[in-house]
C-alpha cells in the first residue's frame, strides 16, 4: 500500500505539470537549436533537475517554474558558461547564447519531467520500491525498481516510428542477470493512432501498439502528457509473474504483456 506521503508528492507534482505554460514555451524555443554541442560536465543540467523536482522523501513539495530553475542552473555556473562560450560562440551577443541555453535545457526538463511522473506515479500506486539519481540517469537508467529477482532498470521511451538498431546498452554490458524495461508514451491520442493504423499500407501493428499505450495515458489541458495508475500497476504485475526475464525488454513486448486493453 502506497504511502500518504508518496500521494502527495503524486498530487504536488502533477499540479506543478498542470500549470506549466507550455504552449508559450513551444511557441518561444521550437525553433531555437543553437546550443547543439555536446556539454562538459560542469554544465550537466542533470544533477539541478533533480535537485529542484525529484522529492520523494517527504521534503516540502515545492517545484520551481521553468524560469526559476534555469536562472538558478545559470548564476551557479558562470565560470563553465563563460568558458563555453569563449570556445563556442566567440562574438555572439550575451542574449543569443542564453536564449539558446534556454531552448536546451527546456527539452531537457521537458524529458526529464515526464520520466519523474512515471516515478511519482509508481511510488504512489505499486508496491516494489523504486529509485531514482542523476548518477543511475547518466548510466542511461531512468529509475531502478527492485523485485525478487534481477534488478529491473527502466528507460521512458518517447513514441518515434525511426528505424533503430537496438544495440545492448552501456549499462547492461557491465552487469550480469540484469532486467532493462523500455518504458514508452506517445503525446498522440489512441483515436489519432487508430486512425493512423487505418491509414497505414503495412506495419499497421506498430500503431495499434501505440494505440494501446495511450490509452493509459492522460493529457492535461495545457497538453503534458501524464501516467494513469492502470499504467505502473500493469507493469508491476507483469515483473511479480515474470519470472525468467533478463536483459532488455523492448517496448513492443510491455506494449503487448503489461499494458491490458481498454
Amino acid at each position: 500500500m502506497a504511502s500518504t506521503q508518496a500521494q502527495k508528492a503524486l498530487e504536488a507534482f502533477e499540479h506543478f505539470l498542470r500549470h506549466l505554460d507550455l504552449y508559450t514555451y513551444q511557441e518561444k524555443y521550437r525553433p531555437i537549436k543553437t546550443v547543439e554541442q555536446d556539454l562538459p560536465k560542469e554544465l550537466n543540467p542533470l544533477p539541478d533537475l533533480y535537485e529542484h523536482y525529484w522529492k520523494p522523501g517527504g521534503e516540502a513539495f515545492h517545484f520551481p517554474s521553468f524560469e526559476d530553475f534555469f536562472n538558478l542552473w545559470w548564476e551557479k555556473r558562470l565560470r563553465p558558461l563563460d568558458e563555453f562560450i569563449r570556445k563556442y560562440f566567440w562574438g555572439c551577443s550575451y542574449e543569443f547564447v542564453r536564449l539558446g541555453f534556454e531552448a536546451r535545457l527546456y527539452r531537457t526538463a521537458v524529458s526529464i519531467w515526464t520520466q519523474f511522473h512515471f516515478c511519482y506515479r509508481w511510488n504512489a500506486s505499486c508496491e516494489l520500491p523504486l529509485v531514482a539519481s542523476p548518477e543511475l540517469d547518466a548510466q542511461g537508467i531512468d529509475a531502478l525498481i527492485q523485485t525478487s529477482g534481477p534488478p529491473t532498470g527502466i528507460q521512458i521511451k518517447k513514441e518515434t516510428y525511426r528505424s533503430e538498431a537496438r544495440g545492448e546498452n552501456r549499462f547492461l554490458r557491465r552487469q550480469s542477470n540484469f532486467l532493462l524495461l523500455e518504458v514508452p508514451y506517445t503525446l498522440q491520442t489512441p483515436e489519432e493512432l487508430n486512425r493512423k493504423a487505418e491509414r497505414a499500407k503495412t506495419r499497421k501493428e506498430t500503431p495499434l501498439l501505440w494505440a494501446k499505450v495511450a490509452h493509459h495515458l492522460e493529457r492535461l489541458d495545457n497538453g503534458f502528457v501524464i501516467f494513469r495508475e492502470s499504467y505502473v500497476k500493469g507493469i508491476e504485475a507483469f515483473l511479480k509473474s515474470a519470472s525468467t526475464l533478463s536483459g532488455l525488454i523492448p517496448w513492443e513486448r510491455i506494449a503487448r504483456e503489461a499494458l491490458t486493453a481498454p
